[in-house]
């Protein structure tokens, strides 16, 4: 019997669980994932937690994800995500830029290959 109470225990927040589910909104779970981003994409930008790969995911991750964000945001909210991605876009190029300036002294030279790094290309997004 003492078997059975935690199974049921279980049982019962399964089905909670469920109801929750269909409770929420695609639309809601989309704006919570853009938020998630923005505020993990600029932590990855600075200080210590600096990681630029998992801070271009995050902005490329939210280029994907705006346009459909955008037709369920208010046009203020929908201009504060687009002005959130383009200040991380800027961020990051500028962190790439601080990360290539120590590895040479000619770091105004462009590299003839293009190439310089992946991260360059999230940065010139045109946004």
């Amino acid at each position: 019997m003492a078997d059975e109470e935690p199974q049921a225990s279980q049982s019962a927040s399964a089905e909670e669980a469920a109801e929750q589910l269909k409770a929420i909104k695609v639309a809601d779970l989309l704006v919570q994932a853009a938020s998630g981003l923005i505020s993990l994409g600029s932590l990855r930008l600075a200080g210590d937690q600096r990681d630029l790969a998992q801070a271009r995911l995050a902005i490329d991750s939210l280029r994907a994800l705006e346009p459909v964000v955008r037709e369920q945001l208010s046009s203020e909210l929908a201009d504060e995500l687009q002005r959130a991605v383009a200040g991380m876009q800027l961020a990051f190029a500028e962190a790439v830029n601080e990360h290539a300036e120590p590895a040479g002294s000619a770091a105004s030279a462009p590299e003839p290959d293009g190439g310089s790094s992946p991260e360059a290309g999230a940065s010139g997004s045109g946004r």
